[in-house]
């Protein structure tokens, strides 16, 4: 190798390539699809964390040999509890840092991460969990990680104002 630094593999879309990546030496890997823009219809990071998990263990990788990020997905501090306890060493926080940051500037940015402390914080205590070494995945159910079901609030001065467009054929 040319350097000395920790190498991590960015992009990792299965557990196939997270053993790919642990057996040719790297520290680690990240759970992406950058950002949905380029694959914009594969998996979260959260969704194939249980799967890569899986087969890095079953490879032989432990937590202190090669860390497992997740990059994106996270809007709320129960995404971050979710992900810790499901092994991930570590969480991107991609949108909600762009946003926080054209709406309000850097007092914007400190706002969105005390509001994630504070969820996490919330959740970690609801879930019984004193410190985040004692989250496990006990504390998550996996079968439901792909359903994306949050409630959207309703636009109401929107769908009042405007006529909604209708399919052509229903013309």
């Amino acid at each position: 190798s040319i350097t000395k630094m920790k190498v991590l593999l960015k992009g990792i879309q299965c557990g196939e390539d997270a053993v790919m990546a642990y057996k040719a030496g790297l520290a680690g890997c990240v759970l992406s699809n950058h950002g949905g823009r380029q694959l914009d219809t594969c998996r979260s990071g959260i969704e194939i964390l249980p799967e890569v998990m899986d087969a890095i263990k079953a490879a032989g990788a432990t937590k202190e040999n090669f860390s497992v990020f997740v990059d994106g997905g996270v809007r709320r501090g129960g995404d971050i509890f979710k992900a810790v306890a499901l092994g991930a060493a570590g969480i991107g926080v991609g949108r909600p840092v762009l946003y926080s940051l054209a709406s309000y500037g850097e007092k914007g940015i400190v706002r969105m991460v005390h509001m994630l402390q504070d969820e996490l914080t919330m959740v970690m205590r609801l879930s019984g969990a004193p410190t985040v070494a004692s989250i496990t995945p006990e504390h998550v159910i996996t079968r439901n990680l792909a359903d994306h079901i949050v409630p959207l609030p309703v636009d109401h001065l929107t769908q009042g104002t405007y006529m909604p467009l209708m399919p052509a054929a229903r013309m």
